[in-house]
């Protein structure tokens, strides 16, 4: 690990790159609210964010193929061309063993929506070795131009291993490769990953996927943050503020991580359930429906989360606009 301090990293004037994850609500019957989802889509299609598809917002890890499927040609259609990113999984077959057919296909299906695919971690990619994940990614390389590849670890993400910077600076010699959403939740090992892509190759992306320090943009970061699945005008407003050095960007970081520490704390599964209130609270859903599987925050929730979107400017009025404050979301 490299030992020095980040502060030679450190970038004003830089403009970061950000995804922003789209959110897949639920109706009542416990399918997907497509018009919820088109609505949220739009949403990220307004700001400066890249939006992507089938991740954790989108209950990725949740939803069988059939629903990827659907949110992926929904989202192909709507964007008419516009660059996106949609996750993709690597599965076992009907044997119990990796499938690379069945990852191929689905990498297949997302250059045809003209998306850039984004390996995710999964079960069966955490049985991989590092020399077979790296051996994986080149192979992906040829199905597709351009992909992105999570950089995932226990507990951080399904299926997530750890496999060290070694692993990362293989990833910046593979050319189709063209960066990584790290998700260990360490600055540190993001600051090292950040040195070797200005010194070996700085067109790489690094995507901060932490959502316990948004302020890595200030280090040279791009960003991945599940919380834009909720404010993605915050976090393009604050994108932009660095980009003018404008020292509001600071004011704008110390809250967002104030709604991050909020929707992303313990128990981790319920985080998701947040998003789906911070949307409610908004005005952008008109309930707080994920996925069933989803653990529900307790009762309150919303009284904690709103002060945080007062903070920010996201709410006019104190209470959800547009909508009935008494909106139920059982």
């Amino acid at each position: 690990m490299l030992e020095d301090a980040p502060f030679d990293l450190l970038c004003p004037g830089r403009r970061p790159a950000g995804l922003g994850p789209v959110f897949l609500p639920f109706g009542e019957d416990a399918t997907p609210d497509w018009d919820g989802f088109a609505h949220l889509l739009g949403r990220v299609v307004d700001t400066t964010l890249i939006p992507a598809i089938n991740l954790g917002p989108g209950a990725v890890d949740l939803v069988d193929a059939s629903v990827r499927a659907e949110v992926l040609a929904t989202a192909g259609a709507a964007l008419g061309g516009r660059p996106f990113v949609a996750g993709v999984r690597a599965t076992d077959g009907a044997d119990g063993r990796f499938d690379p057919e069945r990852l191929a296909g689905a990498v297949a299906s997302v250059e045809r929506q003209g998306a850039i695919p984004l390996l995710l971690p999964s079960p069966t990619l955490a049985t991989l070795a590092a020399d077979e994940l790296v051996g994986l990614v080149a192979w992906m390389g040829d199905w597709c131009e351009r992909l992105l590849v999570v950089e995932g670890t226990p507990g951080q993400a399904p299926g997530g291993a750890t496999h060290g910077i070694d692993v990362f600076r293989a990833l910046l010699e593979l050319g189709p490769c063209i960066g990584v959403v790290h998700a260990s939740g360490r600055r540190a090992d993001e600051w090292d990953r950040l040195r070797l892509r200005d010194e070996h190759r700085s067109s790489f992306q690094v995507f901060s996927a932490n959502v316990h320090a948004v302020d890595q943009i200030a280090y040279g970061a791009d960003h991945a943050l599940d919380l834009a699945a909720a404010v993605p005008d915050a976090l393009a407003d604050r994108d932009e503020a660095w980009a003018r050095e404008d020292l509001g960007a600071v004011e704008r970081d110390d809250a967002l991580q104030a709604l991050a520490t909020l929707v992303f704390r313990a128990p981790a599964a319920a985080a998701r359930h947040s998003l789906a209130l911070v949307l409610r609270l908004r005005g952008w859903l008109p309930h707080d429906r994920s996925h069933p599987q989803v653990p529900r925050r307790p009762d309150g929730e919303e009284d904690l989360l709103r002060p945080a979107l007062e903070r920010l400017g996201l709410l006019d009025d104190g209470g959800p606009a547009g909508l009935e404050a008494s909106a139920s979301g059982s």
